[in-house]
């Protein structure tokens, strides 16, 4: 029998019925035979007044419903309307309850019907979307949507939206669907009825497979080219003349002279390389065409030895570069050149460990749910990177379990389908390689990148940090001592279940002398934990902490000197923890391979304690990894470093802390310049005042390494096509506490924005201040009027940059990557508030290694340093504004000290001459801003 469904949406006063909440519009679309057949849309007047965020955003006003009906009155229909229906929302746990209490207030029955969640069903269903919103999906689905947030139009999508579910659910093979229904138990409310009815409808009909998928062992998989496709004429030749350049950009690109001569420097630069002098510093203002520029030159001469690598700061810049710049790159040279972006293994995910942990790894609902999402996501990924899930994190303890370690997979179950091993092969085979720097550092001697391959270093201002950063792990000893112990406890209480699994097979892994081993290494690890614990307790905390902080939260910076580095005490604990730590991890790995051969002899039980020990196993070897890199640290003569070292408690040795920073980065230096035949070090801002000084001090480059130097023009006209305005009533941000600071910018960016229609992005120096502001906006009307985005708190860098690019009325809170390396071209970014000139905090561990080392070789740490970093980060936030000629935009700098102290005129000097700095009062700003942006 076919079902009759209610598709349901309220505008309500308030989402919080208990807060004054009241129904002010009923949408309702009925669906019968899987065919929509009637539209209800009923305003009601809620007699009580309706805010106006909530006017700006469904467009009702009190006028609009004062002479509707009141629930009152409506609610007996409704209830009739409903009650033999099953209940569909976006967000049904909001809908069905709302409505519910306001039968209750009027002393009506609830009604008792089934109820689905389209929300639940798209975040299974299409598991690679961004965005749940029903505005987002229906973006996605094509589904025309015309009045968004008006109830009738909301169900109406709704309705339609439910029909596609539908649909793509009777698409997905049986195997699939019958894992989706076994696994829907944990959905909300009755949602898994709907895979339930289709899996019962197709019970006795099965439905070949696509060509496109495959089924192996219970995974519906979809096909994947082990071999990656390039078509590549090698005869044609780099075109070094203007007339050449102009013809083969002609109808694609429009030529730039700062382009082409970009391209002329790194083509000749490549072919007429020296060996030692292998670095090229480039200077490419916003607007130089900068990727294109070093991507077409470098295209002519690459094979499959010499490759193009190319090292970024974030996921947004790489993925740029592979799904923009690379379609653009093959449309100009008529190629089809393919890159790929280097991840780490831990970025895919591990079939065996997955199929393993559908059934023997429970955890919460939620559990349940992403192993819904990934049954479908698996039918529709050829790479298996779990990044195409767009979370806004991966803090479940599944993503541990499921996550590759890189090992090579042989006579496992999906050892011929696994996707590190395709994705390391198409590495191996692509011209072009994508990664980021950090990732670069860790894996220099990789035999993917080619031999005597180019390098480019795009945002090369963050190299220097990002190689300190690969030499600085932390060592919590605490979370050890917990990981541990854990460990040891699976492997005692399940002492029985393993010792029979594996006794009784031939290999006999596992008896109870193995036990008896394990617990021998945890004692051992137990005992050198302590005594290192103390002896670092002893020799670098108890002399340095005085009796009026011993009862309070214990943090230290000490120097290599006050470290006790030379002390041979702590190398060899360090070395034995390390070797016992290794021990065990390996005896789990050993465990793990073969329970995995084993397949006759795996019971349900067995695999919950595999994927616990698999678990703790995974945060030791983080550990462990960070241990050894300490322990090469301490032992290396000359270092520059700074131990960090943390105490939650003075009195207990086992809640230490250990963070190390490297200063010192020369080997890495040596390593990267090794590895490559040439090396482009580019970046819209490295320099000060057209001098490379600071950049090669702070990468630590010999004048010897470098070939060339080379600043391009400004193409753009920043000077005449922005401007920098101060308000004259913002206070000395110096004399301000913290709650006074976050209420000032607050007041700032709600003037700023009142009456203002320009997209906005509001740049900080940290998130806490970002989310401390975020919150007292969200107190403002400012909410009612514009969509509020914020790095960290409504979404991934990638989702809300998203949202701000398709946005009208968008603020944009960003830290970080957004002070570069995003672009919002033609309009989409018109105003940019910087909130304080962008000084790092000098309390941070690395700026402190960093200026202790400079300072300690002579330099004058706040001109060499601290001023020249703050300046370039200025630098990066004007570029966000003007991305070519065409572009306009204003700064708004809620900081004086530009104007008020010595060095204010440095940072103006290294800014574009003669770009306007104006201070008024807001009044005038606004009117000014309006002019100068029409």
């Amino acid at each position: 029998m076919k079902k009759s469904y209610a598709v349901v949406d309220l505008e309500t006063t308030n989402a919080n019925w208990h807060d004054n909440g009241r129904i002010i519009q009923f949408g309702c679309v009925l669906i019968e035979d899987g065919e929509i057949t009637k539209i209800f849309n009923q305003k009601i007047n809620p007699k009580v007044p309706i805010p106006s965020r909530i006017t700006a955003l469904t467009g009702l006003t009190n006028d609009d419903v004062k002479d509707s009906p009141t629930f009152e009155e409506l609610a007996p229909g409704i209830f009739k309307l409903l009650k033999d229906k099953i209940f569909i929302a976006h967000n049904v746990n909001f809908d069905l309850p709302f409505l519910n209490r306001e039968f209750n207030r009027i002393g009506m029955n609830e009604l008792n019907i089934k109820a689905i969640d389209t929300v639940e069903l798209s975040q299974i269903m299409f598991p690679t979307v961004s965005s749940y919103k029903l505005q987002d999906l229906t973006s996605y689905l094509s589904i025309e949507h015309d009045n968004p947030h008006s109830a009738d139009s909301d169900a109406l999508v709704t309705a339609k939206l439910f029909l596609v579910i539908e649909s793509q659910i009777r698409d997905l093979s049986m195997t699939t669907l019958k894992q989706l229904v076994d696994l829907g138990k944990d959905t909300i409310r009755e949602t898994n009825t709907v895979f339930k009815s289709i899996y019962q409808q197709r019970e006795n009909y099965q439905k070949l497979l696509p060509d496109y998928l495959y089924e192996k062992n219970g995974l519906v998989l979809r096909k994947k080219d082990f071999h990656i496709s390039e078509q590549i004429d090698k005869k044609t030749k780099y075109p070094t003349s203007e007339k050449a350049k102009k013809s083969l950009l002609a109808g694609k690109l429009d030529y730039r002279k700062n382009q082409a001569d970009l391209m002329d420097h790194i083509y000749q630069s490549a072919n007429h390389r020296q060996k030692d002098k292998k670095w090229n510093l480039i200077e490419a203002p916003t607007g130089s065409g900068k990727t294109i520029g070093y991507l077409l030159p470098l295209s002519y001469l690459v094979n499959s030895q010499q490759k193009l690598v190319i090292a970024t700061t974030t996921k947004v810049l790489q993925q740029q570069i592979v799904d923009q710049a690379i379609p653009l790159l093959n449309q100009v040279s008529q190629h089809n050149y393919h890159a790929e972006v280097v991840k780490s293994s831990y970025n895919f995910i591990d079939l065996d460990r997955f199929y393993e942990s559908i059934e023997n790894y429970q955890g919460h609902r939620h559990t349940a749910l992403l192993k819904m999402k990934i049954l479908v996501w698996l039918t529709i990924t050829t790479t298996g990177d779990l990044n195409e899930l767009h979370l806004t994190n991966y803090n479940n303890p599944l993503f541990t379990i499921i996550r590759h370690r890189g090992e090579l997979k042989e006579k496992t179950v999906f050892s011929d389908d696994d996707f590190w091993r395709y994705q390391q092969n198409h590495y191996h085979e692509s011209l072009i390689l994508v990664t980021n720097q950090a990732y670069l550092a860790r894996h220099l001697d990789s035999s993917m990148w080619g031999e005597n391959s180019y390098l480019v270093v795009d945002e090369a201002n963050h190299y220097a940090d990002n190689l300190r950063e690969v030499a600085s792990p932390t060592i919590d000893f605490y979370k050890l001592n917990d990981y541990v112990k854990k460990l040891s406890d699976i492997l005692y209480q399940n002492r029985v279940t393993l010792r029979y699994a594996f006794t009784e097979v031939t290999t006999q892994l596992w008896n109870y002398q193995d036990l008896q081993d394990m617990e021998t290494h945890f004692q051992a690890i137990d005992e050198l934990m302590e005594r290192l614990e103390f002896d670092i307790f002893e020799n670098d905390v108890q002399t340095q902490v005085g009796l009026k902080d011993r009862n309070q939260f214990v943090s230290l910076l000490l120097n290599p000197q006050e470290f006790k580095k030379e002390d041979h005490n702590l190398v060899d604990l360090l070395s034995d923890l390390i070797v016992e730590l290794t021990m065990v991890v390996h005896r789990i790995d050993v465990l793990f391979d073969q329970y995995n051969f084993q397949k006759n002899f795996i019971s349900v039980e067995l695999s919950k304690i595999i994927s616990n020990l698999i678990l703790e196993n995974s945060k030791i070897r983080k550990v462990l990894q960070a241990m050894d890199e300490l322990l090469q640290v301490i032992q290396k003569k000359d270092s520059d470093f700074g131990i960090q070292i943390d105490m939650r408690d003075f009195y207990e040795p086992n809640t230490l802390k250990l963070s190390w920073r490297q200063f010192d980065i020369r080997d890495l230096i040596k390593e990267t310049t090794d590895a490559f035949s040439q090396i482009y070090a580019m970046g819209a801002a490295i320099t000060i005042q057209k001098d490379f000084s600071h950049f090669i001090l702070d990468l630590q480059l010999d004048e010897e390494q470098i070939n060339e130097m080379l600043i391009l023009p400004d193409a753009n006209n920043i000077a005449k096509n922005s401007k920098i305005y101060l308000p004259e009533d913002v206070p000395d941000i110096t004399r301000l506490n913290n709650e006074q600071y976050y209420s000032m910018v607050t007041k700032h960016i709600v003037d700023i924005l009142d009456d203002m229609d320009y997209q906005t992005m509001i740049l900080f120096n940290s998130l806490t201040t970002l989310e401390a502001v975020y919150n007292q906006l969200m107190e403002t009307d400012v909410k009612e009027k514009w969509e509020i985005l914020a790095q960290g708190v409504t979404g991934t860098n990638e989702k809300i940059k998203k949202r701000f690019a398709i946005g009208n009325r968008s603020v944009l809170l960003g830290a970080n990557s957004f002070w570069e390396g995003v672009d919002f071209p033609n309009k989409m970014l018109e105003i940019l508030i910087v909130t304080r000139i962008p000084f790092e905090s000098p309390e941070m561990i690395d700026v402190k290694v960093r200026q202790e080392a400079m300072g300690k070789a002579g330099f004058n740490v706040f001109q060499a340093d601290t001023l020249p970093r703050a300046i370039l980060q200025l630098r990066q936030g004007l570029g966000r504004l003007v991305r070519n000629s065409q572009d306009r935009g204003v700064i708004i700098l809620l900081d004086d000290r530009i104007l008020t102290k010595n060095y204010g005129k440095t940072i103006l000097k290294s800014l574009p001459n003669g770009l306007p700095v104006v201070q008024n009062d807001m009044k005038y700003i606004k009117k000014d801003i309006n002019k100068f942006l029409k």
